[in-house]
């Protein structure tokens, strides 16, 4: 009973990990969005967001093989937030 709310814990923290994530290319996103609307250089922004997004994808492979497909709503790897 306890090692299976131990797992939830787990498996919870581990989600709000991958959400976390999602929020920091989300905002990088719109960084991107702002930077280039001011006309400015966004190599170094885009860099940042790609950087974010390989780490995502990373994040939620390494999930999708501890926890299984089950992953509910985050599951979908092309949500970049942009």
């Amino acid at each position: 009973m306890v090692q299976g709310r131990l797992s939830d814990i787990k498996r919870a923290e581990l989600l709000a990990r991958l959400s976390a994530l999602e929020k920091l290319l989300a905002d990088e996103a719109g960084q991107v969005k702002l930077i280039r609307a001011m006309g400015r250089d966004v190599a170094a922004a885009e860099a940042r967001l790609l950087a974010l997004q390989e780490s995502r994808d990373r994040y939620l492979s390494a999930l999708k093989h501890l926890l299984g497909d089950d992953l509910g709503e985050n599951a979908d790897p092309g949500d970049t937030g942009s």
